[in-house]
């Protein structure tokens, strides 16, 4: 299969460079069939009625000693320099008949496994629908593709408490009342298995939904850094909460899992409850990120309940538009984050902080990030509960 797909990425990438001098002459007249660059390499067909687009994305990534943020006291053990190519996607998507009636698939090409897989009707901007497999859209920073963060991966608390992809069907849409009455909402029934999961056993789904408020009547975009330049302050504020019995404690892109110190579960073992409070604002190349979240597990089987709470917020900002000597295409970011593994144990939060650079040669399609970590993680019984992490990355796609 993934040989298949990276031939096809090839054929298409000749295809693109072929017909790059047809599409430089063409006008606005529309044809029956014609080529364009747009959210990646676009076909368009029977006079625009059907679009279909490819892309092709990587992340090649060096780190010391960690990959990622450490999980287990063996990891504080680690001492390696990491190489290789952190992901390697794939991205499918276009519509039929309209805009509104669209589809979206994209397949992880190191692991071999579907990601996301949906169809949405989106002919009304208040009433829209979605069914298949993707990333419920609780919180902002999981929901912010990884090839569009400011910060080089996301922070500590995301695999604590994300509800990562799920599938299921959702309502949604944007709610426009004028100026500050400006109204996002998700309403979504899910699996609750996590991703390539079917309902369980004990037949749980998992309910989630999102309320955001648009004050400045706009809505802010799920990506990272002002890349825009926003030249009017643009920002939004959110809660959201969620609700799923099953065998997992935490979801990835690896599915359902458990968090450390939690056994491996049976159906219907857990009930776990989730809050979170969100801002976000970008403004003059100035953008800013801050979640808090609660969660409650409820352990049916060994009769016991813990409530995590975790925080991180993030900043990022272009000083060249500050001091004009200072490059245009270099962003400087900073974030902090912790996490308290269980609310009713003092001295065992961990923390990270976190500083870095972007350089930005073709926005989030081609850029370059290094970051430094400095980690501090209370909840491991270790003798030196603190360590360093130095990362570079170079996020690339094709099209």
């Amino acid at each position: 299969m993934s040989r298949v797909v990276i031939i096809i990425v090839f054929c298409v990438f000749w295809v693109s460079n072929s017909f790059s001098q047809e599409e430089e002459k063409k006008t606005d007249e529309i044809k029956d069939f014609y080529l364009k660059k747009g959210k990646g390499f676009e076909f368009h067909f029977d006079q625009d009625r059907y679009m279909f687009y490819i892309d092709f994305r990587g992340q090649f990534r060096a780190s010391y000693p960690h990959n990622n943020f450490p999980t287990s006291e063996d990891d504080f053990s680690d001492d390696d320099i990491n190489m290789g190519i952190s992901r390697a996607r794939i991205k499918f998507g276009g519509y039929v008949g309209e805009p509104g009636f669209n589809f979206y698939l994209e397949q992880d090409l190191r692991g071999g496994n579907l990601l996301d897989f949906r169809a949405q009707i989106e002919k009304l901007s208040y009433l829209k629908f979605r069914v298949g497999q993707w990333k419920a859209r609780y919180s902002r920073e999981r929901v912010i593709s990884s090839g569009k963060q400011t910060g080089l991966e996301r922070s500590l608390i995301n695999r604590i408490f994300t509800i990562d992809r799920q599938q299921g069907v959702s309502l949604y849409g944007n709610l426009d009342g004028g100026g500050a009455a400006n109204f996002n909402y998700w309403a979504e029934i899910l699996t609750g298995s996590g991703r390539g999961g079917s309902v369980g056993d004990d037949d749980n789904l998992m309910y989630m939904m999102r309320l955001q408020w648009n004050p400045n009547g706009k809505e802010l975009g799920f990506s990272g850094s002002d890349l825009e330049f926003h030249e009017k302050f643009v920002s939004s504020v959110a809660i959201a909460g969620v609700t799923n019995t099953s065998k997992y404690t935490r979801f990835s892109t690896s599915g359902g899992g458990q968090l450390y110190g939690y056994e491996p579960g049976v159906d219907g073992q857990y009930k776990v409850d989730q809050f979170l409070f969100e801002t976000a604002f970008k403004y003059r190349g100035l953008s800013f990120d801050q979640e808090l979240h609660y969660k409650n597990i409820d352990d049916k089987v060994n009769l016991e309940e813990t409530l995590l709470i975790g925080n991180y917020f993030q900043v990022g900002y272009f000083f060249h538009y500050l001091f004009d000597k200072f490059p245009k295409p270099l962003e400087v970011f900073a974030r902090q984050a912790f996490f308290d593994p269980d609310s009713n144990i003092s001295g065992n939060n961990n923390y990270e902080y976190t500083f870095g650079l972007n350089w930005f040669f073709k926005g989030h399609k081609n850029k370059l990030t290094i970051d430094y970590s400095y980690l501090k993680f209370n909840q491991f019984k270790i003798e030196d509960n603190t360590d360093h992490m130095v990362r570079i990355q170079w996020d690339i796609s094709i099209f």
